[in-house]
């Protein structure tokens, strides 16, 4: 398929901090899609590309927001995103909406970025029906203590060391910009994401 042409926003957070978010504009009457990616990922994960691709076929708009240090560029604040940050999600939507000029807005979230909206939509009960009009959580780690230590047994420990890799590859800029934000040596020791969110994440 023919490269697509995103926009992106940076945004300034309430604390300081800047996310960015990738639109894939459409007409201005149709649905838009918020899509949350996953650990490590961004709008140029394969599903994000190819939700992308679907919305513009569909004639959808979409809008990809990146989680704290996800689009490229370190984050300000020593604050990392995590699975449980439903006030970075309800803060997004509410910001979509307010522009949105009561178009249809749904929302979906892939694997951690399904935990995260899943997390909002349980702790925002029915006001979340006045922000979305549908959501959807494609793999999210429902259980994650279980989630974490099986991703380090067997194969799934192919996963554990590519999220590894990149994981620890960000902590160890975040420390530089943020130094004793937590044990280099630690950081560097840890075979597996819980141990990692314990020692970084936490």
């Amino acid at each position: 398929p023919k490269p697509l042409k995103f926009r992106r926003e940076r945004w300034t957070t309430p604390d300081g901090d800047f996310i960015d978010v990738d639109h894939l504009d459409g007409p201005q009457d149709s649905p838009l899609l918020v899509l949350f990616h996953g650990l490590e990922g961004s709008a140029q994960s394969h599903y994000a590309l190819s939700t992308a691709h679907a919305c513009k076929k569909a004639g959808w708009r979409l809008a990809l927001p990146h989680f704290r240090g996800c689009s490229g560029e370190m984050n300000r604040r020593p604050r990392a995103y995590h699975s449980g940050d439903a006030d970075e999600i309800d803060w997004i939507l509410r910001r979509l909406q307010a522009a949105n000029s009561g178009r249809q807005l749904h929302a979906a979230g892939v694997s951690l970025g399904g935990n995260a909206l899943l997390l909002w939509l349980g702790t925002r009960g029915k006001a979340a029906s006045r922000i979305v009009s549908a959501a959807a959580a494609i793999c999210p780690p429902l259980d994650l203590s279980a989630a974490g230590h099986n991703l380090g047994r067997g194969f799934n420990r192919l996963y554990t060391r590519h999220f590894l890799a990149t994981l620890k590859a960000n902590a160890a800029l975040k420390l530089q910009r943020h130094p004793g934000l937590f044990d280099r040596d630690a950081m560097l020791r840890a075979t597996n994401l819980y141990e990692l969110d314990n020692l970084v994440t936490a």
